[in-house]
């Protein structure tokens, strides 16, 4: 069940509906950046071997993002991705390239978005990760 249908579930209960389960807290001890304002999930060092915000495949591919403090400027964003058929050396200096698909692949210096994932570690296939607009 996705967070908006679980809130809406929650929600039936009473008249006063509760907001999406993932608009209640923000990690902001994690390393990193993380969410601005009130996303949960949003972990700039982790991957999953599934789809962490329990939404469909095309919620991914179609560029899941939220809010982020990722830079200075305002209107950065945190971008939900996976390595789809192949895994990722994370480069050197964690930026990378993330298709329309929504697929990361490692592009030093001239990608478009970071991971902050350790250089050289090998996101393996199918992974999901945090990576955040430059």
């Amino acid at each position: 069940m996705s967070q908006g249908n679980a809130s809406a579930a929650i929600g039936l209960a009473n008249t006063n509906k509760i907001p999406a389960i993932g608009d209640y807290l923000q990690d902001t001890t994690i390393p990193g950046p993380s969410a601005e304002g009130y996303y949960v999930g949003v972990n700039a060092l982790a991957t999953w071997d599934y789809n962490p915000v329990q939404e469909t495949d095309y919620a991914i591919t179609g560029g899941f993002t939220v809010p982020s403090n990722s830079g200075a400027a305002t209107g950065k964003v945190a971008r939900l991705v996976f390595t789809n058929a192949a895994p990722m050396t994370v480069a050197v200096d964690g930026l990378c390239s993330v298709s329309a698909a929504g697929v990361v692949t490692a592009l030093a210096t001239t990608g478009l978005y970071k991971t902050f994932i350790t250089a050289g570690t090998v996101i393996p296939a199918g992974t999901y990760l945090w990576v955040f607009l430059v």
